[in-house]
Order: C-alpha cells, then structure tokens, then sequence
C-alpha cells in the first residue's frame, strides 16, 4: 500500500473532465494522502524530488513523457497514469488503457492496489543541442513531420486522430528519400529509407502502433523503418485504421543507434530539438534511469470507472 503521493495534473488534459480536486478526493477515499503540483509550476523539480513514494501522472502524452523523462532516481518510487489526453500511446503501450476510443482515460483513477508492475526505460538523445531525455522516440521523416506541425485544436477526439493520420498519410506521399545515414548498434543501414523512429514504446503520432511488440522496459530500442519502395503499402496500411494488420516497415532491436543528421525534421518525443545547428551526429541509448509503472487490473479499472462517473 502507498503512503503518499504526489499528483501532477495537466488542467488542460481532456478537455478538463477530471479535475484535480476530483482525483484527490478518489485518492482520499482509498486512504492515500496526495498533494497536487501543475506541471507548469516554476517549483516543479522540488515536486518532484519530495519524499513521496507514489507519482501520479494525469495528462496527455506530451505531460506525461515530459515528467517521467525529468524523474528523479529512485527504485522506491512508484508510477500511476492516469491517461487523459487524445492519443494516449504512453498508457496503451504499457497496457494502462485498452484501444477503446481516443482520450478514453477516467477509468484508470486510483485502482491500483492489486496492480502489476511494469517498466519502462528513459531514452538519451545527444545531439548538437546537448542532451535531452526521452521516453517515446526519436525520428526523422514523415512521421517526426506530423508530430512536430500537426495542430488539431478545436476538434473532437475522434476527428484529431482521423485528421492526424490523414496529414502522416499526406505526408509520406510527398517525402523524399532520407539524406541521414542510420547506424543501428554500429551497423550501418543500407535501403532507401522515408522514415526511421527509435522507440520506445509500441504508438506513435495518431495512435499509429509502428512497433506492436515493443515492449518498453527491455532495455532494446524498436527500430522502424520505411523503405521508399513500400510507400504506397504503408499508406494502404494506414487508411486501414487497423492494429490487427502488422505494418509493412522493418524493425530491428538495438540498445543504440546513430544519426548522421543533415537537417531534416527531427522529433524527440513530441518536441524538435532548439539548435542552430541542424546537422552532425544524433546518439541515441538510455539513461540509467528504468521507471516502475503501475498498471491496474481489470477488476480495478472496472471498479474505478464507476467510481469516476460518480464525481
């Protein structure tokens, strides 16, 4: 049983159904004292760095990521997400959330007694812009493109998703064949390659599950990528709409790889890293960091998505 917990709660999150007040008073109920911090607080490292021992993440995929990846180390400490964002890859990656409906997420709230453990890993990009940690992926190509330019505000859940793999669809139509040789785990690629994503986690963008078996607390990477003779393929594939087909790209597994970046787009996460410098070598590996996330079960969740339709 958890003694405490912090909770760090992106008020913007879906679409403000659950607001903090809410999830602390479902917190109370099961008997554990929470103290709430935006993430947007200037204070927000001392949040992070107090004693409690567990974390609860309520937010999107960008508030998420952003947070785990600025964790202290500490194997006492324990994860809870509380997925309310559009796409939510982070919670349907570790199996948090079940590919119901976008930005589906007040089922999870606080049901974790009985839960499992997972893990996942801290990525390690190294760049011309220094370093910055990462907890989905790195890529260059059509897919970091859409992440990095695509604005879906005012529209539905449903739209958003639909619009976005629309625009990655688009955008692989029109791409060029990649100028950045990839090294993966010291070999070097040799196909004509559109896209190339490192990750982490098995979705990506628009709820796009790119890496089906990736599994993000092994210490592996999932390497994906697009040939430019599989093109058309993978757009069919896309227009499907469907997790049940495997994707025509390749995927290796590698504990590092390396970007010799000449300029194009590049996403880490959801964010393009800020340099001047947009060309040279991209490392990518992990931290030491290796987090423990709780994932409820289903008796859990089904408890606490009537609890959540109460408040």
């Amino acid at each position: 049983m958890m003694k405490s917990s912090i909770l760090i709660h992106n008020e913007g999150a879906g679409d403000g159904k659950i607001d903090a007040e809410a999830l602390i008073k479902v917190l109370a109920a099961a008997g554990v004292p929470t103290r709430h911090c935006s993430p947007k607080d200037p204070q927000l490292a001392d949040c992070l760095a107090g004693a409690e021992d567990l974390v609860i993440l309520a937010g999107g995929d960008g508030t998420v990521a952003r947070i785990l990846s600025q964790l202290p180390d500490r194997a006492d400490r324990r994860i809870a997400i509380v997925p309310l964002g559009t796409a939510n890859n982070i919670a349907q990656s570790l199996g948090i959330l079940s590919s119901i409906e976008p930005g589906a997420g007040e089922e999870i709230l606080s049901g974790w007694k009985h839960a499992e453990t997972r893990f996942i890993d801290i990525g390690l990009a190294k760049g011309p812009w220094g370093e910055q940690r990462f907890v989905e992926g790195v890529g260059i190509g059509p897919l970091a493109r859409t992440i990095i330019q695509f604005k879906s505000e005012g529209v539905s859940a449903v739209d958003s998703m639909r619009l976005g793999r629309e625009a990655l669809s688009r955008n692989v139509a029109y791409a060029t064949s990649l100028a950045s040789p990839l090294r993966i785990d010291g070999a070097p690629t040799a196909e004509d390659l559109l896209m190339a994503e490192i990750m982490n986690i098995q979705h990506a963008g628009s709820r796009v599950r790119l890496a089906p078996d990736a599994d993000s607390g092994d210490g592996l990477f999932d390497v994906v990528t697009l040939a430019t003779a599989a093109r058309d393929d993978f757009r069919a594939w896309l227009a499907k709409g469907s997790d049940k087909d495997l994707p025509p790209v390749t995927i290796r597994r590698a504990r590092a790889v390396d970007i010799e970046w000449q300029g194009e787009l590049l996403r880490i996460d959801d964010y393009s890293p800020k340099t001047m410098d947009r060309s040279g070598r991209v490392s990518i590996g992990f931290a030491t960091q290796r987090l423990a996330v709780l994932v409820p079960l289903a008796q859990d969740a089904s408890t606490f998505e009537r609890t959540a339709t109460c408040l």
